[in-house]
């Protein structure tokens, strides 16, 4: 007997097995058992999804001798001679080898109005239906809208836009979808059992894949691959075959990507080179994978929008929880040119090398994308821990100055990795305070000033901080009372201190006052107020606030503003 191929051998024959298409299994199910057959129908969908298939089991619903029934026995003379195609009251027509209107005159027309031969029903099956030519479309129009009794057409297409509206007016369409991944590697592995074929799940998956929903191909290819491999089908001998990258590749080159393990990522790409593997093809791959992990990371599996296998789902969901939506889109950009780039380059492996290196080290892409992966990685770096309590200095012997800064040493096991390394400026609390360190770290300071208390950070833009013994001294620009009144509220001073605590692991003395102005002397020192001592408190509104860099009359109306009531300021004397 001559070899039958196998997506002709596993053709379903029942509306149960038809895979991934129960949507319409039970619409037509429902159809006959109720008995409301419509006179045409139109299968749309892409290849190998199960359209002609339908609609040879619709057809033996209609003409089967226990029917008209939506469980056709499958195995009375009428439903076999539908499945070998030579049922003489079922007529299947290839309209892409006649397409005339001819033909349809000889074919239909001319035969419509004769009685079934066998059963009750004439059923006529149009393949390809938009190959028809606009003559045969129109004089086939009038036979569909009003066809003799007990009379059904099945138009089947892949491309229902070339079908024109007057017939798409007068059918009830079915949309057939794409094969999920899952529902192919379930039927292959089904069959491969069934003729002793000895597979791995990993390459039953990437045969899957391959398909891109079509279960024919992949049951074709699934042929071709046994016939190859004389019934013992290896992952390598499908990528070999295919040109397909297996999955474990994609998530290893994403972890390497993820760790910025740039040396890692050239030997990964010398091991693709030795054993051959396309590098266009595995572009594609990655630009699948990556897509998969942005959209997971970005709205979630939202209505099947990755068409993986549960297992690979569950990798894709840690994976993409690691990287971050920011990163993932910029991950994808650098992709898409290099998918540009492999078109005309030189040497592949190097533009994949390149391309690694960027998504790896955002330093080394000056791209607008690179830059700001860069800033939020700063950003993250800078959110520093908030004390359990603001530390008071000890009445301890002083310490010797230390000679420079000593970072702190993090602990692994407790420190989160988003929170900095805190730099103290003194060996121990209480100690002499490094004046150059503290230079150094007063920008740190109005920044933690400025998470705390946005509104009037701009107090301290222009200050400058001295140390006098043990005194902190913070010096605001002459003519800025000011700022320097609303600095000394209680409102603003913990505030301060808490910064000072939290940056400089210290909390010493603190004395505000106005520098220099012109050629005269320091100004005299100003107290520091206690919360007690300060007669009117501010509000603790965090809206934003007019800069106080303008003229008096801005400045007044600031305070005004901040104090909800007239501030009466001295000025003091210059010296």
């Amino acid at each position: 007997m001559a070899h039958q191929s196998w997506y002709r051998t596993y053709r379903p024959q029942r509306f149960d097995e038809v895979v991934g298409q129960s949507h319409i299994e039970r619409t037509l199910r429902n159809a006959v058992d109720d008995d409301s057959v419509a006179h045409a129908y139109l299968f749309t969908g892409p290849r190998g999804t199960g359209k002609t298939t339908t609609a040879r089991i619709l057809a033996k619903a209609l003409d089967c001798e226990k029917g008209p029934t939506g469980e056709p026995d499958d195995t009375c003379e009428d439903c076999r001679l539908i499945a070998e195609g030579r049922h003489p009251d079922v007529y299947e027509l290839d309209a892409a080898s006649r397409t005339g209107v001819d033909a349809v005159r000889e074919e239909i027309i001319s035969r419509v109005n004769y009685a079934p031969t066998r059963r009750t029903w004439k059923v006529y099956i149009i393949d390809e239906v938009h190959m028809l030519s606009t003559s045969a479309f129109n004089a086939l129009l009038k036979t569909l809208e009003e066809p003799p009794l007990h009379t059904v057409f099945i138009l089947c297409t892949t491309h229902p836009h070339k079908v024109p509206e007057t017939i798409h007016s007068r059918c009830q369409r079915f949309d057939f979808h794409r094969l999920s991944v899952e529902d192919i590697v379930a039927r292959l592995r089904y069959i491969a059992d069934t003729e002793g074929v000895q597979v791995s799940d990993g390459a039953l998956t990437l045969i899957a894949k391959h398909a891109l929903g079509g279960m024919r191909d992949a049951i074709t290819t699934l042929e071709q691959l046994a016939s190859f491999t004389s019934g013992n089908i290896a992952l390598s001998d499908v990528e070999g075959l295919l040109g397909e990258v297996d999955d474990d590749l994609l998530f290893e080159v994403a972890d390497l990507v993820l760790q910025r393990d740039v040396a890692g990522a050239f030997r990964f790409v010398a091991r693709l080179a030795e054993a051959g593997v396309d590098m266009t093809e595995f572009v594609k791959g990655m630009i699948q994978h990556f897509r998969d992990l942005f959209v997971i990371s970005a709205v979630g599996d939202v209505g099947g929008a990755v068409d993986v296998t549960t297992e690979a789902l569950v990798r894709l969901e840690a994976q993409a929880a690691a990287f971050g939506v920011q990163r993932l889109a910029r991950v994808l950009d650098v992709l898409g040119r290099l998918a540009a780039e492999l078109r005309w380059a030189a040497d592949q492996r190097l533009t994949v090398e390149v391309a690694l290196t960027r998504m790896a080290r955002p330093e080394t892409d000056l791209t607008l994308e690179g830059l700001a992966e860069r800033i939020a990685e700063l950003e993250a770096f800078g959110r520093l821990p908030q004390p359990v309590a603001t530390p008071t200095p000890t009445p301890a012997a002083k310490a010797p100055a230390p000679e420079s800064v000593t970072p702190v040493k993090r602990d692994e096991s407790t420190s989160s990795p988003d929170a900095p390394t805190v730099v103290p400026v003194a060996a121990v609390a209480g100690g002499p305070l490094d004046p150059a360190a503290i230079k150094r770290a007063w920008p740190a300071v109005q920044a933690e000033f400025k998470k705390l208390k946005p509104s009037r950070s701009h107090l301290f833009d222009s200050t400058e901080v001295e140390v006098e013994g043990d005194v902190l001294v913070i010096e605001f620009p002459a003519g800025q009372d000011f700022s320097l009144q609303i600095a000394r509220t209680p409102e603003t001073m913990p505030l301060l201190k808490r910064s000072i605590a939290v940056v400089l692991r210290v909390d010493p003395p603190l004395e505000l006052r106005l520098g220099r102005s012109g050629g005269s002397g320091p100004r005299p020192h100003a107290a520091v107020p206690s919360a007690e001592d300060t007669a009117s408190p501010l509000t603790d509104e965090t809206d934003s606030r007019p800069s106080v860099a303008g003229d008096d009359a801005d400045i007044t109306k600031l305070v005004m503003d901040e104090l909800g009531a007239e501030v009466i300021v001295e000025h003091e004397t210059e010296s």
